[in-house]
């Protein structure tokens, strides 16, 4: 994913910074600071890895330096790469890779506020409902669709066995402790999700999304009565 130094995006206020220690960090007001690891940093045309120094000089000479995130399966940024191309300063869509229905959804392993271990490769044979929110104690969280969705899940049948629901919040583990107060919920919580809600190309929140028992992207839910759980199951 390409960002500019200085960028507004998805109601978070985003700014990289210099330390005296050289670290730069962005600063998101959901709490969540992200360093980056100038281990990871490499030219994309080249391939080759920029150095620590190097870099620093390099967004010195070019306030405007994007930056492509390869986020891996697990989240987190495998790589960043850097265009110094003089024409790699334009906006660009960084959400432009939609799955799109009927396509194999991608992989992923997330860790849940319980230190619950999810992987999707590993769901197949269940319905996995995602859930995209951002922030859990803001009027972002809508539970209301959330008690909805859990009232079509519990009328399946070993409800266990075919189906899997799944938050992903932006907001860290505490915040959803103290705002997620919904008892008996099926969905498993998923802390800091920034990075996958970039990786799927999510650009509306909430977004419902279920995928079927062979993994393939069924649906994108913007009303959930159109949601029929029991359509979906091969008995």
């Amino acid at each position: 994913m390409k960002k500019k130094i200085l960028i507004t995006i998805l109601f978070f206020t985003v700014s990289i910074t210099f330390g005296q220690d050289k670290i730069i960090t962005r600063k998101f007001t959901t709490t969540q600071v992200e360093k980056i690891d100038f281990t990871k940093i490499y030219n994309k045309k080249t391939g080759k890895k920029i150095k620590k120094d190097d870099f620093i000089k390099i967004v010195g000479n070019n306030p405007n330096l994007q930056l492509e995130e390869i986020i891996g399966v697990d989240g987190k940024i495998d790589k960043y790469l850097v265009n110094l191309s003089k024409k790699s300063n334009s906006t660009i869509n960084n959400r432009k890779n939609v799955i799109v229905k009927g396509e194999l959804f991608p992989n992923f392993i997330a860790q849940t506020i319980n230190k619950r271990k999810i992987e999707l490769n590993k769901l197949r044979g269940k319905i996995v409902i995602l859930r995209f929110e951002l922030e859990a104690n803001s009027f972002r969280f809508k539970k209301q669709e959330i008690k909805q969705i859990d009232n079509l899940i519990n009328k399946v049948k070993n409800k266990r066995e075919k189906v899997k629901a799944i938050i992903f919040f932006a907001s860290n583990e505490l915040d959803i402790k103290k705002g997620f107060d919904l008892t008996n919920s099926n969905f498993e919580l998923i802390p800091n999700g920034l990075n996958f809600q970039e990786k799927f190309s999510i650009t509306r929140f909430p977004t419902t999304i279920v995928i079927d028992e062979n993994g393939k992207l069924v649906e994108y839910y913007n009303f959930i009565d159109d949601m029929n759980l029991n359509n979906l199951i091969t008995e």
